[in-house]
């Protein structure tokens, strides 16, 4: 007994992390790309919130804006993104079937979640996986 009360905490820990990937969908396997995460910048009007993700891997850069409507709970209106991968360009929607959504009346906005962005035939090619993030006021005006 005295095992698992020293052991708990860590286990509660272990679960509850959340690591942000970007990965490229092929079938039924994901793969893993090196895009690092530039941050999530936008703001709240109301029960609206428009953020814009930008993701870089050298030349290579994708910038998704999305649109959550705060109501119990927060929802995923929608979302569109546009990339320049290996010299071609790519635009699509974007899905959100899982978002992570913290803040208040008075509180800077936290978003987070799994984000799938799809091609031009609505495939899935690519899964952007967020811990929650503090939107970043500064750039609300480019969404």
């Amino acid at each position: 007994m005295k095992l698992l009360i020293c052991f708990a905490p860590l286990l509660m820990l272990s679960c509850g992390k959340s690591e942000y990937r970007f990965e490229r969908i092929d079938g039924n396997s994901a793969v893993s790309l090196p895009f690092m995460f530039d941050g999530f910048y936008g703001g709240r009007d109301g029960a609206s919130v428009k953020a814009q993700g930008r993701f870089v891997d050298g030349a290579d850069s994708v910038t998704m804006n999305i649109n959550v409507y705060l109501r119990p709970p927060a929802e995923f209106q929608s979302g569109m993104y546009t990339a320049s991968i290996a010299g071609r360009n790519i635009t699509g929607a974007v899905e959100c079937p899982s978002l992570a959504f913290q803040g208040g009346q008075t509180a800077v906005p936290s978003i987070g979640g799994v984000f799938v962005l799809k091609d031009e035939q609505n495939r899935p090619i690519y899964r952007i996986t967020i811990p929650a993030r503090t939107l970043t006021p500064s750039r609300a005006r480019d969404n």
